[in-house]
């Protein structure tokens, strides 16, 4: 059917498609007052009759002018959050990789839903129809499985949303990458991969804490980066790199090669591997230290605890969050009723609508934080970010930066906030976007920049050699001066 068609008679095969689907009805539509609009939809080109014909613009501006509801079979806005719910579409779980059809119906199909549902389409680096055009002959030369899960896979990184990748066990991605690791704790630091743990599974004693990976079995690590960044989506480089470092000592054998570069030179090692899982961080959810200032680690909080933690740490000097995690408990609204004594604004979002796909708009006023406390805690609060801070823990920041005497202190954050949104591609390919748009009160992007820091701080590779945590030592130091 396709071969079928060429450009003269292309624009007359959509007129009578579109005539098909019945009659309907029109109404003028209103758009909400300037101030509210956040993204409008593009849909000039429809008026276009140097891209189009005279016939088929006069068509689609009608389409376009439809009376729709607020209810749609394929698409709604969960309550309340109203980021999009893709709802109804097949998966083609057992699709045939020689089927054009289906092939290009899940290029249009992510295509659409971004276009039309994604509410940081304006922060893409290029432009997204020239993303459609590079990508629909290389779908369509896709010839397996593997060809076409990696298409996707660059597709969806071409929005640059840390929210945005292929999800759930793939084994495509699994066997590429390697379905064994090395037990090592790997972190880029001053843009080296750089060795800041030793798993309980690590056996081999021939390497150290702060050890620089030169290369992987034979290459080297800005290769390795350059050969395989593209399949690494994310909002921003750190938070790649970040990624990278989860995958990097990934292999499908039982042992890997590495070299590496310490205080005394350079040398290869070998280190066994183990089955891939995932290594959890184990850090108390709270402390003390040095008598006076309280510590919070978010990630390992049991529901509730935080008001048993905030009880002790009141009479404290100061309070630090460290919020390079993802927070185990939901704590902005409880933990910032203990930091103020008023209402503070700390957000605000935009949403898509219904009616009008590609339109968004600011959902409501400022959400707010805090509330009358005459016992709320006096002390400074600093609050530690880096890239792993993502989505609730970015949002936990944004709240708790409100508070009186708060600072943000580290490095660029994954900038990938707000609600998520399933997307199922054909071939059972999962993956989300950011549901909603997510800005400060000022109405700044978080999205890829994610939160700034009051001041920028980084570890070090001889801090990591030294055992320094140096961005929580200069938390401290802050607190005391």
């Amino acid at each position: 059917m396709l071969s079928k068609i060429n450009s003269q008679n292309f624009d007359g095969e959509l007129v009578q498609w579109i005539n098909k689907l019945g009659t309907f009805k029109t109404t003028t539509q209103k758009l909400p007052k300037e101030s509210a609009i956040k993204l409008l939809p593009n849909t000039k080109w429809i008026s276009d009759t140097n891209l189009i014909s005279s016939e088929l613009s006069a068509l689609l501006q009608k389409v376009n002018a439809a009376d729709r509801s607020d209810s749609n079979y394929y698409i709604g806005l969960r309550r309340r959050v109203k980021n999009p719910e893709f709802t109804n579409e097949k998966v083609y779980s057992k699709m045939e990789y020689s089927d054009t059809g289906i092939k290009l119906l899940a290029i249009f199909r992510y295509w659409n839903m971004i276009e039309y549902f994604f509410p940081n389409r304006h922060l893409m680096d290029e432009n997204w129809d020239a993303v459609l055009k590079e990508f629909i002959p290389r779908m369509i030369a896709t010839k397996d499985q593997k060809e076409y899960t990696f298409t996707l896979l660059e597709l969806i990184g071409k929005i640059q949303d840390t929210h945005a990748n292929i999800w759930r066990y793939n084994e495509v991605i699994a066997d590429y990458f390697g379905q064994n690791i090395a037990p090592i704790g790997v972190s880029f630091i001053e843009n080296k991969a750089v060795v800041v743990k030793l798993h309980d599974e690590f056996k081999d004693g021939n390497l150290q804490i702060g050890d620089v990976i030169l290369a992987v079995n034979g290459i080297k690590v800005e290769d390795w980066i350059k050969n395989n960044l593209k399949y690494f989506p994310a909002s921003n480089y750190p938070t790649q790199l970040r990624d990278i470092s989860q995958k990097i000592l990934r292999t499908n054998e039982q042992t890997i090669s590495l070299t590496i570069e310490n205080v005394l030179g350079q040398k290869e090692v070998v280190v066994n591997t183990v089955k891939y899982k995932y290594f959890p961080n184990q850090v108390v959810s709270h402390k003390i230290i040095n008598e006076n200032i309280g510590y919070i680690y978010p990630g390992s909080l049991k529901k509730g605890e935080i008001h048993q933690i905030m009880d002790k740490f009141l009479d404290k000097k100061g309070l630090i969050v460290d919020l390079r995690c993802y927070p185990s408990d939901f704590i902005i609204f409880s933990l910032s009723n203990y930091l103020l004594n008023e209402k503070k604004d700390f957000v605000k979002f935009t949403a898509g609508d219904i009616k009008t796909p590609g339109l968004f708009t600011f959902r409501g006023g400022e959400m707010r934080v805090g509330g009358k406390n005459k016992n709320h805690f006096k002390g400074k609060v600093i609050i530690l970010v880096n890239e792993e801070t993502q989505s609730n823990a970015e949002y936990t920041t944004m709240a708790l930066r409100v508070a009186p005497n708060a600072m943000v202190l580290g490095s660029t954050t994954a900038g990938a906030d707000g609600n998520v949104s399933a997307i199922i591609l054909p071939g059972n390919i999962f993956t989300y976007i950011s549901g909603i748009g997510v800005l400060t009160p000022s109405g700044s992007e978080t999205q890829r920049i994610g939160i700034v820091p009051d001041v920028k701080i980084e570890p070090t590779i001889n801090g990591i050699r030294s055992g320094k945590d140096e961005v929580l030592e200069k938390a401290i130091e802050l607190i005391n001066n």
